[in-house]
Protein backbone atom coordinates (compact mmCIF):
# COMPACT_ATOMS: atom_id res chain seq x y z
CA UNK A 1 0.00 0.00 0.00
CA UNK A 2 2.88 2.37 0.75
CA UNK A 3 4.49 1.79 -2.65
CA UNK A 4 4.25 4.29 -5.42
CA UNK A 5 1.71 3.05 -8.01
CA UNK A 6 4.35 3.17 -10.73
CA UNK A 7 6.73 1.03 -8.70
CA UNK A 8 3.88 -1.37 -7.95
CA UNK A 9 3.17 -1.63 -11.68
CA UNK A 10 6.83 -2.22 -12.49
CA UNK A 11 7.21 -4.89 -9.81
CA UNK A 12 3.98 -6.69 -10.67
CA UNK A 13 2.11 -5.77 -7.49
CA UNK A 14 -0.76 -4.04 -9.20
CA UNK A 15 -4.20 -4.69 -7.74
CA UNK A 16 -7.04 -5.42 -10.11
CA UNK A 17 -10.76 -4.97 -9.62
CA UNK A 18 -11.10 -8.72 -10.16
CA UNK A 19 -8.83 -9.40 -7.19
CA UNK A 20 -10.92 -7.14 -4.99
CA UNK A 21 -14.13 -8.80 -6.15
CA UNK A 22 -12.62 -12.23 -5.56
CA UNK A 23 -11.69 -11.23 -2.02
CA UNK A 24 -15.23 -9.94 -1.45
CA UNK A 25 -16.66 -13.25 -2.67
CA UNK A 26 -14.38 -15.12 -0.28
CA UNK A 27 -15.49 -12.84 2.53
CA UNK A 28 -19.13 -13.68 1.81
CA UNK A 29 -18.33 -17.41 1.85
CA UNK A 30 -16.34 -17.02 5.07
CA UNK A 31 -19.19 -15.11 6.72
CA UNK A 32 -21.65 -17.79 5.67
CA UNK A 33 -19.44 -20.51 7.12
CA UNK A 34 -18.95 -18.53 10.33
CA UNK A 35 -22.69 -17.99 10.70
CA UNK A 36 -23.32 -21.69 10.15
CA UNK A 37 -20.68 -22.74 12.67
CA UNK A 38 -21.92 -20.25 15.26
CA UNK A 39 -25.52 -21.32 14.87
CA UNK A 40 -24.97 -25.09 14.82
CA UNK A 41 -21.97 -25.99 16.95
CA UNK A 42 -23.75 -25.78 20.31
CA UNK A 43 -26.37 -28.25 19.08
CA UNK A 44 -23.95 -30.61 17.31
CA UNK A 45 -22.86 -32.37 20.45
CA UNK A 46 -25.01 -34.18 22.96
CA UNK A 47 -24.89 -33.21 26.59
CA UNK A 48 -22.96 -35.33 29.05
CA UNK A 49 -24.64 -38.54 30.20
CA UNK A 50 -26.91 -37.77 33.13
CA UNK A 51 -28.73 -41.00 33.77
CA UNK A 52 -25.74 -43.26 34.26
CA UNK A 53 -22.32 -42.81 35.77
CA UNK A 54 -19.26 -44.84 34.96
CA UNK A 55 -15.66 -44.33 33.98
CA UNK A 56 -16.74 -44.48 30.33
CA UNK A 57 -19.45 -41.86 30.88
CA UNK A 58 -16.98 -39.59 32.67
CA UNK A 59 -14.44 -39.99 29.86
CA UNK A 60 -17.16 -39.29 27.31
CA UNK A 61 -18.14 -36.09 29.14
CA UNK A 62 -14.51 -34.93 29.22
CA UNK A 63 -14.08 -35.60 25.49
CA UNK A 64 -17.34 -33.81 24.66
CA UNK A 65 -16.23 -30.79 26.68
CA UNK A 66 -12.89 -30.81 24.84
CA UNK A 67 -14.69 -30.96 21.51
CA UNK A 68 -16.94 -28.05 22.51
CA UNK A 69 -13.86 -25.98 23.34
CA UNK A 70 -12.27 -26.88 20.01
CA UNK A 71 -15.42 -25.95 18.10
CA UNK A 72 -15.60 -22.63 19.93
CA UNK A 73 -11.93 -22.10 19.04
CA UNK A 74 -12.66 -22.84 15.40
CA UNK A 75 -15.47 -20.28 15.44
CA UNK A 76 -13.07 -17.78 16.97
CA UNK A 77 -10.46 -18.48 14.30
CA UNK A 78 -13.08 -17.97 11.59
CA UNK A 79 -14.07 -14.65 13.17
CA UNK A 80 -10.41 -13.57 13.20
CA UNK A 81 -10.06 -14.59 9.55
CA UNK A 82 -13.17 -12.56 8.72
CA UNK A 83 -11.72 -9.46 10.38
CA UNK A 84 -8.33 -9.91 8.68
CA UNK A 85 -9.98 -10.35 5.28
CA UNK A 86 -12.06 -7.20 5.81
CA UNK A 87 -8.86 -5.24 6.54
CA UNK A 88 -7.16 -6.72 3.48
CA UNK A 89 -10.09 -5.83 1.25
CA UNK A 90 -10.01 -2.22 2.49
CA UNK A 91 -6.28 -2.06 1.73
CA UNK A 92 -6.78 -3.54 -1.74
CA UNK A 93 -9.55 -1.03 -2.45
CA UNK A 94 -7.32 1.84 -1.32
CA UNK A 95 -4.48 0.58 -3.50
CA UNK A 96 -6.84 0.25 -6.44
CA UNK A 97 -7.97 3.87 -5.95
CA UNK A 98 -4.36 5.10 -5.79
CA UNK A 99 -3.57 3.18 -8.97
CA UNK A 100 -6.60 4.64 -10.73
CA UNK A 101 -5.59 8.18 -9.73
CA UNK A 102 -2.03 7.60 -10.92
CA UNK A 103 -3.25 6.18 -14.21
CA UNK A 104 -5.57 9.16 -14.70
CA UNK A 105 -2.63 11.56 -14.24
CA UNK A 106 -0.75 9.91 -17.09
CA UNK A 107 -3.59 10.09 -19.59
Amino acid sequence: MDDDPIIAALTGRVVSAEQVEGARRHLLMLRSLLDEVRSTWPALLPGPPRTWRSAAADACAVRLDDLRVRLAGAAGALAEAEAALEVRIRRLEQQLEVQAEATARFR
